[in-house]
């Protein structure tokens, strides 16, 4: 996908998000802000803790140290993968 004249690259599913790596969002105003992704919960899958998720979730941390938490994975850009 391009945007803005830059190749960007997107998730295709969520399994492909990690732990760890640097995405980057774009608010409704246009505005790009990069987050580190901290967890990321799987529908149906079951992490060590034995919790269960009901959907896919994906919970972000900034630069300033303010979690955000992303529903759709669609929305998320790539910036580095670990």
């Amino acid at each position: 996908m391009i945007y803005n004249k830059e190749l960007i690259m997107k998730y295709n599913s969520p399994k492909e998000i990690g732990v760890g790596d640097v995405v980057i969002m774009i608010d409704e105003d246009g505005y790009k802000t990069e987050h580190l992704v901290l967890t990321n919960y799987i529908k149906g899958e079951t992490d060590a803790k034995g919790y269960t998720p009901k959907r896919n979730r994906t919970i972000l941390i900034d630069n300033y140290g303010k979690r955000t938490t992303v529903y759709d994975y669609s929305k998320l850009i790539v910036a580095s993968k670990m």
